[in-house]
């Protein structure tokens, strides 16, 4: 008889297993026909590590996170170290890749996005498979007098369905919480195991979950105190000994992680970004910082109960600088002491009240700004293990208390709860949408994150790239369609952040690529260069338009003399010399001065010395010319530069150098006739 109660037990349980995960596949089955988006391109299509497949392995393993993009470490605060789902991407792009394209890219690469957002699905239904399994374990003495309206199933089913997972599951890249949140919840079914059938060999499993979890991502750090926090609450009273024995195994396995990231990336703690779109708090005051990021935990619980609206940006200044006068900081204050209250006072008699807040704070700290600058106010996907403690409350109230409240409780319940799920279903579904491109997703979030200069600019950049594709195609119609387009949210990025190098570089081209008004463009350049002297972007254009695309060496001039008190690069000094040593006549003292003051900061450069040794030449000092032009040949061998050498010596009466150095250019240049008669006049003269 036991036996076939146990038997119709498993069998229900498999039943509201399998309602759960064909409820979370297909909540995000339309996101399949998506593309990739936002930071999918840092680990997917732009990442040379995972474009290799498994031979790019041993690099995800070796390197920061961010260094497959950017060629070095990342410039962000703590570094990135989260190999795990790096390696899965680069498996995919073995077994499944193909050769596409992408609005967001320039280049073709290797990718599946189908295959990629499958896989986000699945491992997304397996961590409901293994929460609801837990969440069973955690709950076994809450018996419910309807087993549809239980504890585990409703949070799972609530989990499952809630809108602001749509960052984590239809954002490719979002797998590394997916699988932080399944690799925790595996160790902790683990030490369930343990604690309950005395499986020691569970403790290595539960460490084997802990190292696989943190190279996901950091956040399963948190649980060696969830993990703890669980037992205590669910379970009865058990000694300190067999405490040690479970927390040993999670340590070690965070220890393991540790050794791993510093053999990586090294100690990149305390390093201060002094970008504000990576240090969104640069600039405020201690406490402006602390307000804001008091704020930004009361906008968290909002979106938790009201998940609308959604965005992905919530960079500066969609979050505004807030100081402790402000009433919506003072109202999260007193919202947060009330929690911190009820959590305390709960503690001990072991409330599930006390346990959901705690569950909620744990996993938030480490993601909340208050002990780590993580490079952004805030982020929906910041609060995927979080919310699952609302998602238990609201279980609870319906499972447990309601019952107690409520004479109709079983119609009422079930109405509440599908309404719920309804509305977050509807919410979800259609949220998926918006991520089916950057385009998409940037042109949509645009209109709700408006006073956010990443926003702003990010979704103007899309725009220019579309518009490069346009002109590639000649269609110059849908290319001036495009920029136009981009230009008002290049213009409102820069209003936010007036020191934005990539919106000012950008709207400096915009107005280039339109009008033609590289005199704007160069006022860009130039606030550009105030911010940063050494943006790339910036000294590449500037080269090509200057030196390739107008003549007007006057404007020309004012233009890299601006350069020059801005900058100590030595291009503009180099500019300024060509552009006087090719002036006419050669205007060789000045073109002389600044190549010496390029030559200081850039002695490697071929065409700088030989430059600087013809002008040398024209002024007959030839001793200087030929001691730039020997620098030149360290760099190249050139048969013209061997041949100003010789007529150097030749016009110091030293025949003899004049001949060897005619020879050597005769060598690489043996069709030149100037050369060759170089070399009848130096034989003639020394009686050859």
């Amino acid at each position: 008889m036991k036996n076939k109660v146990i038997k119709k037990e498993k069998k229900i349980t498999n039943i509201y297993k399998w309602i759960i995960i064909i409820f979370g596949f297909i909540i995000y089955s339309n996101t399949l026909s998506n593309g990739y988006a936002l930071d999918d391109k840092a680990v997917i299509w732009n990442n040379k590590f995972t474009q290799k497949g498994i031979s790019g392995i041993k690099e995800i393993l070796a390197y920061d996170s961010m260094a497959g993009m950017f060629g070095t470490d990342s410039n962000l605060e703590g570094g990135r170290y989260r190999p795990f789902s790096l390696v899965t991407f680069a498996l995919e792009i073995e077994l499944f890749g193909k050769k596409m394209t992408d609005p967001s890219a320039r280049d073709v690469f290797n990718g599946c996005p189908f295959i990629s957002h499958l896989f986000n699905i699945l491992f997304f239904c397996c961590s409901l498979m293994i929460l609801f399994k837990v969440l069973k374990k955690l709950f076994k003495n809450f018996i419910p007098k309807y087993e549809f309206l239980s504890i585990p199933f409703i949070a799972t089913l609530l989990f499952a369905v809630h809108p602001l997972h749509t960052e984590i599951v239809a954002n490719i890249k979002g797998r590394d919480e997916i699988l932080a949140f399944l690799f925790s919840f595996l160790a902790l079914n683990a030490i369930i195991n343990y604690i309950d059938k005395n499986k020691k060999w569970e403790l290595i499993t539960a460490f084997v979950y802990m190292f696989l979890g943190s190279m996901a991502k950091e956040t399963t750090i948190t649980f060696l105190a969830i993990i703890p926090l669980c037992i205590y609450f669910f379970r009865d009273k058990i000694n300190i000994k067999k405490y040690v024995f479970l927390v040993l195994p999670l340590f070690l396995g965070i220890i393991l992680y540790f050794v791993c990231r510093h053999l990586a990336i090294g100690n990149q703690m305390g390093i201060e970004v002094i970008n504000l779109m990576n240090n969104p708090f640069y600039g405020m005051t201690f406490f402006q910082k602390y307000a804001t990021i008091i704020f930004t935990l009361l906008l968290y619980l909002k979106l938790m109960i009201f998940p609308h609206p959604l965005t992905w940006d919530y960079y500066p200044y969609h979050i505004e600088i807030y100081d402790f006068s402000n009433i919506w900081v003072i109202f999260s204050i007193i919202i947060h002491l009330a929690l911190i209250v009820v959590a305390i006072l709960g503690f001990k008699k072991k409330s599930i009240y006390s346990f959901c807040i705690l569950f909620y704070a744990i996993t938030l700290s480490i993601t909340s700004n208050i002990f780590f600058n993580i490079g952004a106010f805030m982020n929906e996907r910041f609060i995927f293990f979080s919310l699952l403690g609302l998602c238990i409350l609201i279980a609870y109230l319906i499972s447990e208390k309601f019952p107690l409240l409520i004479k109709n409780y079983k119609t009422v319940s079930l109405t509440l709860v599908s309404i719920i799920l309804c509305l977050f279903s509807v919410k979800t579904f259609t949220r998926n949408f918006d991520w089916r491109n950057n385009i998409t997703l940037f042109g949509h979030d645009v209109n709700i994150s408006k006073n956010s200069a990443k926003g702003n600019c990010t979704y103007a950049g899309e725009l220019y790239k579309l518009s490069e594709d346009a002109e590639l195609a000649k269609d110059t119609v849908l290319r001036n369609k495009y920029l136009f387009q981009a230009k008002p949210y290049y213009e409102k990025a820069i209003e936010i952040y007036p020191q934005y190098e990539e919106a000012l570089v950008a709207l400096g081209n915009t107005n280039y690529r339109i009008w033609g008004d590289y005199k704007t463009m160069f006022k860009y350049y130039i606030k550009t260069l105030e911010k940063n002297p050494l943006n790339r972007d910036v000294w590449s254009n500037s080269i090509g338009v200057l030196t390739q695309n107008l003549n007007e060496p006057e404007y020309e001039k004012i233009i890299w003399k601006k350069y020059s008190e801005i900058s100590d690069y030595y291009e503009s000094f180099f500019q300024l010399g060509n552009l006087y040593f090719s002036s006419v006549p050669p205007q060789n003292d000045s073109a002389i001065y600044y190549y010496e003051k390029a030559k200081v900061r850039n002695f490697n450069n071929f065409d700088l010395l030989y430059c600087l040794g013809v002008s040398y030449g024209n002024i007959s000092n030839f001793d200087k010319a030929r001691e730039n032009l020997l620098l030149a040949l360290k760099i190249k061998q050139d048969a013209k530069t061997n041949q100003l050498i010789g007529i150097s010596y030749g016009f110091q009466n030293n025949n003899e150098k004049a001949l060897e150095y005619f020879e050597k250019a005769f060598s690489l240049d043996p069709n030149n006739q100037e050369i060759i008669n170089n070399i009848i006049m130096a034989k003639k003269i020394l009686g050859r």
